[in-house]
This record gives structure tokens, sequence and C-alpha cells, in this order.
């Protein structure tokens, strides 16, 4: 079965998206003040040129980077038959093109999908997860990450993400940007307006963009979860895969896929344990929310 377009998911995207943009315009707008202040009128094509030269590659490669990160990779269908084997049966109840597969060597049990649209997205899987769930949890999970390529939302968590670090980073090292630059001098004069204002619109970016990925990000995995209970049928097993991979990834040590917690938005559930109060900023909704709405879910599903 066919999960349904879900408009609300959809709404929050075309809004983050919206937001993004103007953000985006404000970060680079101030970038090339200070960029013609330091080099002249050549700055402005270059700050230009350069986020223009970004955004592309940020677009063509940010899902192979995420893949490189955890050393994922493709694999083809004799290495793993019944892998791909499941993959496409669900992408084809899905209504989706078949994606590409990978394989991580982590040790815990995960999985992400990246993607730049529906016809060029792979889902990803760690080694951990094939020796954790079988049958329908097994396909549980990839149908979730399915659902995440059918909703095109990886796409806009690249672009929220990308934003955020490059923003964080002059947030961190904005003294950087005042050695040398324009008839101000070094970093410690006061008198370079465009210096405080590159670093107040960056911090304004960091700060919108770490929102709009979190209004996003919540709201996409229930989306996922519900698109996975509609494409297997099975709600039960998907609120079990959950409540396995947590459970096994507490047990685990504090390394492996918690070295990659920035990578958090892609994965099915976060890779780091934390507090409450650090769990309210957190990419997903908690586990045991999500296995109660799909267990809301699946009688629903009995009831019909």
């Amino acid at each position: 079965m066919q999960p349904k377009p879900d408009w609300s998911l959809r709404v929050r995207m075309l809004a983050a998206m919206a937001g993004m943009a103007v953000l985006y315009a404000a970060f680079v707008g101030v970038a090339a003040w200070w960029a013609t202040d330091a080099l002249g009128s050549s700055g402005l094509f270059l700050v230009v040129g350069v986020a223009g030269v970004l955004v592309a590659l940020q677009y063509k490669y940010a899902p192979d980077a995420a893949l490189r990160a955890l050393g994922a990779d493709r694999v083809s269908r004799a290495e793993y038959p019944d892998l791909h084997a499941r993959v496409s049966r669900l992408a084809s109840q899905a209504g989706v093109p078949e994606p590409d597969v990978a394989v991580s060597p982590q040790a815990q049990p995960n999985a992400f999908a990246t993607a730049k649209g529906r016809d060029d997205a792979v889902v990803a899987v760690t080694e951990g997860l094939l020796d954790t769930l079988q049958g329908d949890e097994l396909d549980a999970v990839l149908a979730h990450e399915i659902a995440h390529v059918k909703h095109r939302d990886a796409l806009v968590m690249s672009v929220v993400t990308f934003l955020v670090t490059v923003a964080a980073m002059v947030v961190r090292n904005f003294w950087w940007f005042g050695d040398g630059g324009g008839d101000g001098g070094g970093g410690g004069d006061g008198g370079m307006p465009w210096l405080w204002a590159f670093v107040a619109v960056s911090a304004v970016a960091w700060l919108g963009g770490y929102l709009v990925s979190r209004a996003i990000s919540r709201h996409r995995e229930y989306a996922a979860d519900r698109g996975a209970a509609v494409i297997t049928g099975k709600p039960a097993a998907m609120a079990a895969a959950i409540e396995t991979i947590t459970a096994e990834m507490a047990a685990t040590p504090e390394r492996d896929l918690r070295d990659h917690a920035d990578l958090n938005a892609l994965f099915i559930v976060p890779a780091d344990a934390k507090s409450r109060l650090v769990r309210a900023m957190e990419t997903h909704p908690d586990p045991e929310k999500r296995v109660e709405r799909l267990s809301e879910l699946a009688g629903e599903f009995e009831g019909r």
C-alpha cells in the first residue's frame, strides 16, 4: 500500500525552505559586505561565486558525504541479495524508484537515507542492524527510510544542516575575519560594522537553522514511521524495531555511531543517549512517543 501525501510535512518543508532562503540571502549579503570592505569590488563577485559553488557541491555530493562519514559503501545485489530484494519490494509498494543500497561496517544497529530526489536515493544500513533485526522488523526499518525518500525531506535537511554548520564556524571563529581586513585593521577594532553584522547574522542563521531543523526533523520521523506502517501494513513491526534498536544502542559502548552524532538527523534512532533536558532539543521525538503513536495506528488498521 502506498502512503498518502503528508501535507503537514510538505507545508513545514516549504516554510523551512522559505525561511532558509532568507537566512542564506542575509548570510551571503553580509559576507559580501565584508569581502567588499576587505578586497574591494572584486570581493562581491568572489563571495557570490563561492556561495554558488558551495551550494552546487552540497546538492551534488551531500548524499555521498554522509555515506563516507560512516564508511558505508554501495553494495551489489550479488553481495546482499536478501537486502536488495527487500528494498526493491518495499520501494515498489511505496511507488518510488528502487534506491541504491549501502552498508556500513558499524556495529550499532541503525539506518538512514540520503537523496537529491526520488530518482537518486540511497538507503544505508549498518552491519549491526542486519545482525539485530530480521523479517518484519527489518522490513519496517527499510520502509521507514524509503518513506523519507518518498517525502523528499532528506534534501531539505541537507540544506538546513549546511547553513547551520557554516554559520556555527563563523560564530566560533569570528575573530579571524577581522585580521588584516580593510581599513579597520585587526580583530580588536570595534569600528568595523561589517564584522559585527557578519557575526550577528551568522548567529541568527545558526539559531534559525537549528530551530528550523528541529521543527522539521521530529515531524519527518513521525511521518516516516506512519509511512513505514502503511507500506508494510504492520505498525507493530515498526514499533518493535524502534524498541529493539533503542535498547541495543543503550547497551553498547559510548563509541561507534556516537562518534557521528552530528548525523543524528539522518538516523532512524539518534546515536547518543542524553539527558532529558538535552532531549528536548533533539532531532528525534522520544522513542516511547513514537511507539505510542504506532500502537494507535495499529488499532486503526485493525478497525478497518
